[in-house]
């Protein structure tokens, strides 16, 4: 899992199973040729005693001289906000602390902690769900994190007797996670009431379940392959935005490749559990929705029909943003965009067929500064090109613009009067002629979303 000159970052909470790992590393980065640096978050579910873990771990960490990086989340807040199970919502806020430690510290590999019995509990767990085999398979040994990081599972083979061992025999210090006594959350119960059961039908269950694991592993594998063709045509994939199918290619594949298309989609797009066999079901009763029809398929995430695709995004509202005024010449960001303005000679001009750029004549602009802004139900404009008025809201409608897409379209204004609507079609009335004498150039750039650090 590592190679010579490695970067490893590993996520400690300071329970037995991730102290066992930082023990273990520790000893084999000088032979591994490594360097460590320790991972941990509190997600502000236990108080005082998540503070006193921080310091333990701080404290094991510093004594073996690595970098500790420490982050804290509020995992109720998230979850309430989307729409998330508390352990989802952790694991998400876990992860996404991972992922910007690495990016930070140029860490190559984030190894976490996970063992064979997490890994027969979450087969469980995606079983009861009805999940298909992306979710028998379970954890994977290692897979991609983000570009150029890896995250691995050094001790996914060890169940919890061999850690328990090591630990007792090493000395290892760790603390107990007072939650994980709790019956509440459900891979508690899988760990104390069903594993329990199932070992008296069989008591090497654990093996047999990871066994399981890796048969189902293997056949992902196989499936993937085949899909990769499918998702091609039949999908486009914006990591973190939206996965959209199209209806029509969709339909052409056989039902079980449908299901694996709209799985692998969510899986590359999203940071999420594999969807369970119902979800999958209700995305693919879209293909004979109507525009407009929406179905929930995990929490936070909802598939609807638009015209000819199915598009599956997370549950996200804009926030309506203040109109910002911007003298010609300045730039401004607003909305997840920077516009930039700049008054250029004609000699300057050079029209394209990029939409993010547009000439306005600077004489025909009449107040001294103009506005941007979110379209509002109502605007109208005259679009270029075009005879006559036309509402916005139809215009999109005509263009076929994507209703995910509306909510964060914005538009240039002269006072009450629309100028642009923001890389889509200027207003006629703005246009360039052959009498125009102070030309003012608008250029839309998208933000890229700013990445936090540990």
């Amino acid at each position: 899992m590592t190679i010579p000159g490695d970067r490893v970052l590993l996520g400690v909470s300071g329970g037995i199973d991730s102290m066992v790992l930082l023990d273990a590393m520790a000893r084999l980065a000088p032979v591994l040729e490594i360097e460590l640096g320790v991972a941990h978050m509190d997600h502000g579910l236990r108080g005082a005693e998540g503070e006193e873990d921080v310091f333990f771990v701080v404290d094991q960490g510093g004594g073996r001289k690595m970098r500790t990086w420490v982050a804290r989340a509020d995992v109720r807040r998230i979850a309430r906000e989307r729409k998330l199970g508390i352990e989802e919502a952790a694991r998400q806020a876990r992860y996404a602390f991972f992922t910007r430690v690495a990016r930070k510290g140029k860490f190559t590999v984030v190894m976490t902690a996970h063992s064979a019995d997490d890994n027969a509990e979450t087969l469980l767990l995606n079983l009861v769900r009805g999940s298909g085999v992306r979710g028998l398979a379970a954890i994977p040994p290692s897979r991609p994190l983000v570009d150029r990081v890896v995250l691995a599972r050094p001790l996914l083979e060890l169940d919890r007797a061999s850690i328990e061992a090591y630990a007792a025999e090493q000395g290892v210090p760790w603390r107990e996670d007072s939650t994980n006594a709790e019956d509440t959350f459900t891979r508690n119960r899988v760990r104390h009431e069903l594993l329990p059961l199932l070992k008296q039908f069989n008591p090497g269950v654990v093996g047999t379940l990871n066994t399981t694991s890796t048969i189902m592993r293997e056949l992902a594998v196989y499936i993937d392959e085949a899909v990769e063709g499918a998702l091609e045509h039949a999908a486009e994939i914006k990591p973190g935005e939206s996965v959209q199918l199209q209806v029509r290619h969709l339909r052409h594949l056989q039902p079980a490749m449908r299901g694996e298309v709209v799985q692998q989609g969510v899986a590359r797009a999203f940071d999420t559990q594999p969807l369970p066999y119902a979800a999958v079901s209700r995305a693919l009763g879209l293909l004979d929705g109507t525009t407009g029809a929406r179905v929930e398929l995990l929490g936070g995430i909802s598939a609807v029909r638009d015209r000819d695709l199915v598009i599956i995004r997370p549950d996200r509202t804009p926030e309506p943003q203040p109109e910002r005024h911007i003298q010609p010449g300045e730039s401004i960001v607003f909305n997840g965009q920077t516009l930039e303005t700049a008054i250029v000679e004609r000699t300057e001009l050079r029209f394209s067929r990029d939409p993010m750029i547009e000439y306005i004549d600077l004489d025909k602009v009449a107040n001294p500064r103009l506005t941007i802004r979110s379209w509002r139900e109502g605007d109208r404009f005259h679009p270029f090109g075009m005879e006559g008025e036309k509402k916005i809201s139809d215009y999109l409608v005509d263009a076929k613009v994507q209703r995910d897409r509306k909510g964060r379209i914005s538009v240039l204004a002269d006072g009450d009067t629309v100028v642009w609507l923001c890389g889509l079609r200027l207003d006629d009335r703005y246009r360039v002629d052959s009498s125009s004498s102070h030309v003012l150039q608008l250029v839309l750039r998208q933000n890229s979303e700013p990445r936090a650090g540990g």
